[in-house]
């Protein structure tokens, strides 16, 4: 996927420089993002990927925020969380290129 791609109107926003979020915890964010299949984020362009990832987990912190104060925890996520986690992050994500044309 290439800039010229997108409309107008998102071509505009990606040069003056897309919004990303303040993740609280740098690590939990990592954990999360773990959950997702490397080639997955690969395929998300790169002048978009820190936009994309940080707003998901700051959606992840504000929809979910009872697995986002798990995913705070030091050490590794439980299973039953980490599943949760995965299927969340996994459908946000499916959505979001589906959205996009990814494929």
């Amino acid at each position: 996927m290439k800039l010229f791609d997108f409309t107008d109107k998102e071509q505009d926003e990606i040069k003056k420089g897309l919004a990303t979020a303040e993740i609280s915890d740098k690590e939990a964010g990592q954990k999360i993002l773990d959950l997702v299949p490397e080639e997955w984020i690969k395929k998300i362009p790169f002048f978009v990927r820190n936009h994309s990832t940080s707003k998901t987990i700051e959606r992840i912190a504000n929809e979910f925020p009872d697995l986002y104060e798990v995913a705070k925890r030091p050490g590794d996520l439980p299973k039953k969380e980490r599943e949760e986690l995965r299927k969340i992050i996994t459908d946000i994500f499916r959505e979001k290129m589906a959205k996009h044309n990814i494929k």
